[in-house]
C-alpha cells in the first residue's frame, strides 16, 4: 500500500468526529436506533448501491423507494420526527465503523444519515474518506468539496481534505492538485502549528516527490507537538531508507 493511501485507516486525523465536532451518541440512541437500522439492513440487503456514496446517486425503483420511506418512518417515530438529529447520531456511528476498519457498515450508515439530511456534512465527509482510501479520487475529492459548504470551519475536516488532495495528486502526478494540497497544508499549519496529523501529512506529501530532507523538517516539527505519539512509525522507517535523519 502507498504511503499516501493509508489516510482512511486513520480519519480524521485518527479522531472520530463524535469526540469533538459531532455530539456524542449515548447507550440510549443505540437501542433506539436499533430497530431503524436492522430495518433499513433488511430492506436493502440485496442492494449494492448501500455500499456507494449517496447510494450510487441513481434512480431508486419503486421498492427501494419503499423501503426508504418504511426505514425514515421508523426513524421518525423514534426520534420525534427530528431527523437532523437522527443523521448526526447515524454520522457518528459511521465514524465509529470507519474507526474500525468496518467500511461497508461505515457506508451504510452515512447513506442513512445522508438520506435523513443531505446537508449533512460530516457523512459526507465520512463517504469521501472512503473513498479516498480505496484509491478513487474523483468521487472523493468532489464529496470533499460538497463536505466544505458544511463542516469547513472543522480542522479535522480540513486536515483530511489536504491529505486527500495529497493522495490524488502524487498518484495521479497531477501537479495542480498537489500545489493545492500544499497551500493548504501551509493554511492549516498557519492556523493550528501543533497539528500533528496535518505536519505529517506534509511530511508524507514531500516524501512522494523525493524531497526527503523537506519531509524530515515537517517530521522535526511535528515531533515537537503535544500528540507526536500519533506520528507512523513506517512512515518514519521508510523516510529514514531513503535519507538518514539529519542532525540537528
Amino acid at each position: 500500500m502507498a504511503l499516501l493511501e493509508n489516510g482512511v485507516h486513520s480519519p480524521p486525523s485518527t479522531e472520530i468526529p463524535g469526540t469533538a465536532s459531532v455530539m456524542k451518541v449515548k447507550p440510549l440512541v443505540y437501542v433506539l436506533l436499533t430497530a431503524a437500522v436492522t430495518l433499513g439492513a433488511t430492506l436493502a440487503r440485496a442492494d449494492d448501491r448501500n455500499l456507494l456514496p449517496k447510494y450510487g446517486s441513481l434512480p431508486k425503483t419503486e421498492w427501494q423507494k419503499a423501503a426508504d420511506a418504511k426505514f425514515i418512518a421508523a426513524i421518525d417515530q423514534q426520534y420525534h420526527g427530528d431527523r437532523n438529529k437522527a443523521s448526526a447520531d447515524l454520522a457518528a456511528r459511521g465514524w465509529q465503523y470507519l474507526a474500525e476498519q468496518n467500511f461497508d457498515d461505515a457506508m451504510r450508515r452515512f447513506n442513512q444519515a445522508w438520506l435523513l439530511n443531505n446537508n449533512n456534512g460530516t457523512a459526507l465527509w465520512g463517504m469521501a474518506a472512503i473513498q479516498a482510501g480505496s484509491g478513487k479520487f474523483d468521487e472523493s475529492l468532489k464529496l470533499f468539496a460538497e463536505a466544505e459548504k458544511f463542516v469547513g470551519s472543522d480542522i479535522n475536516f480540513s486536515t483530511d481534505y489536504a491529505k486527500a488532495l495529497a493522495m490524488a495528486g502524487a498518484s495521479l502526478k497531477n501537479d495542480d492538485m498537489l500545489k493545492d494540497a500544499f497551500v493548504r497544508f501551509e493554511l492549516l499549519y498557519q492556523k493550528a502549528p501543533q497539528n500533528t496529523m496535518n505536519l505529517q501529512n506534509w511530511a508524507i506529501a514531500l516524501f512522494s516527490q523525493g524531497k526527503y530532507s523537506e519531509a524530515w523538517a515537517k517530521v522535526k516539527l511535528a515531533e515537537a507537538t503535544p500528540n507526536k505519539d500519533e506520528l507512523d512509525p513506517r512512515f518514519l522507517a521508510a523516510l529514514k531508507s531513503r535519507m538518514p535523519r539529519p542532525k540537528d
